[in-house]
């Protein structure tokens, strides 16, 4: 009885070593501001964009990136830039047109993470003038992203993806491209139960998950 619980034991145990070694690596890199963000968080009436943005302490994107981080068991890691972006929505605004005119590359602050740490870069990102912000690109132009997996997300108020898969693509062209999802910001600023239904579902389907907490 013993031998055979013995060997039972060292079943289990083997079993859950190979699994731990197939599991995927995985990085959830992402772009995201707090003050004032369209369309979700408290109004401050004395700001310039108090029509169309309210304050958030936490920002879309975060919030997303760490449900995500949650369900998949994955290394969070927040891209900055060494100017950071204003509070001020319409100023932001302003910096990421000019950003976009000019195919800017903004200088990241802090170090960068080790990629050879993992196999699947997760990268997340707000929709800034119907394009990927510029720090996104900065952050993958920085490494060699060959033989790695990427996984865009991002969140928007109506635009989607708005096209930045093939941005994405573009600064990271040894990379294999997985499928994205969108969530709109007022949902993950309002609404934490649909927002992990979303992404549990995507993540489902492209078997990272290793939770289904709701």
């Amino acid at each position: 009885m013993k031998k055979l619980f013995a060997f039972v034991l060292t079943l289990c145990l083997l079993s859950g070593a190979a699994m731990a070694e197939s599991a995927p690596r995985i990085l959830i890199a992402y772009v995201s501001r707090v003050g004032e963000n369209y369309n979700v968080g408290v109004t401050d009436p004395n700001s310039a964009s108090a029509a169309y943005a309210g304050y958030v302490e936490k920002g879309n994107t975060e919030i997303v990136a760490e449900t995500i981080a949650e369900l998949t068991g994955g290394d969070l890691y927040h891209i900055t830039t060494v100017e950071p972006y204003p509070d001020d929505y319409a100023s932001m605004l302003t910096r990421a047109q000019e950003e976009l005119d000019n195919n800017a590359r903004p200088e990241l602050a802090g170090e960068l993470p080790n990629l050879e740490d993992y196999d699947i870069i997760m990268i997340g990102y707000p929709i800034w003038h119907a394009a990927t912000p510029r720090p996104v690109l900065t952050f993958l132009e920085s490494y060699d992203l060959s033989g790695k997996k990427l996984v865009p997300f991002n969140t928007h108020e109506g635009s989607g993806q708005s096209g930045t898969a093939s941005e994405i693509a573009a600064s990271a062209p040894n990379a294999e491209i997985l499928e994205g999802i969108a969530i709109q910001g007022k949902v993950a600023q309002e609404d934490d139960s649909l927002t992990r239904e979303l992404l549990t579902e995507w993540l489902g389907e492209l078997k990272l998950i290793v939770s289904t907490k709701l």
